[in-house]
């Protein structure tokens, strides 16, 4: 028999955790540049795969700022909103995408009894547009974002979804930086998803450190084992 999860709750960050980002986010921010520096008549290069990606799970205008830093706020605005514009019509196309192994790690999680939430440095539209498209809102039992209610940062979500939840015996999973500093704020375990989309040699602090999201409910079991374990 599986050893029980022993915790109430699982919170997850959203791109590049259980959304698959990278499928969609790059092609559509690049048609979003190039319509903007036409537009505005700039003579710039465009971002990099690799560019485009460091800027996902960051506050988008402070993502923005860092990658276009070069360019006056008024301007970036404009790129800013070109691009949030290709990545809204990317996913109305279709173009989101759960990350492997995601529906049946939540089902399973679901299963044993976890309540589920998710929080994510987006705006409320995208938070919602996942939630449908993705049918994420099968699963999770609250979300929040930077358009919340209340809320300032990624710290902030965690704490009111613990709230919520009236629990504190919860796990963070994230794929960034971002992510275990908002977990550790609120004294939480972060278990790091390995596969995500954090950037090389950025370091990300972690109790747990996992290939894949399949591999979730195991390490989470882990728990009763060590604990049955000291009993022994």
């Amino acid at each position: 028999m599986n050893a029980p999860v022993l915790f109430d709750a699982v919170l997850f960050d959203l791109d590049g955790t259980l959304v698959a980002t990278e499928r969609f986010w790059v092609a559509a921010a690049t048609r979003g540049a190039q319509r903007a520096f036409a537009e505005l008549g700039l003579a710039r290069e465009i971002p990099t795969a690799d560019e485009w990606l460091f800027m996902v799970g960051l506050p988008l205008e402070r993502a923005f700022e860092l990658v276009f830093g070069d360019l006056p706020p008024e301007q970036r605005s404009v790129v800013m909103s070109r691009c949030v514009e290709e990545e809204q019509a990317a996913v109305r196309a279709g173009g989101a995408a759960l990350m492997p192994g995601a529906l049946e790690t939540l089902t399973e999680l679901r299963a044993n009894g976890l309540r589920l939430g998710i929080e994510s440095n987006c705006s409320q539209r995208y938070l919602d547009s996942m939630l449908k498209r993705l049918k994420l809102a099968d699963y999770v039992d609250a979300a929040r974002c930077l358009e919340s209610p209340g809320i300032c940062t990624k710290a902030d979500m965690l704490a009111d979804l613990l709230r919520v939840f009236a629990t504190r015996s919860a796990v963070m999973v994230g794929d960034r930086a971002t992510d275990a500093q908002a977990a550790h704020a609120n004294a939480l375990p972060h278990v790091h998803l390995a596969s995500g989309l954090a950037p090389s040699g950025e370091r990300v602090d972690c109790e747990a450190r996992i290939p894949s999201l399949a591999h979730l409910p195991e390490l989470l079991r882990g728990r009763a084992r060590w604990i049955e374990g000291a009993l022994d």
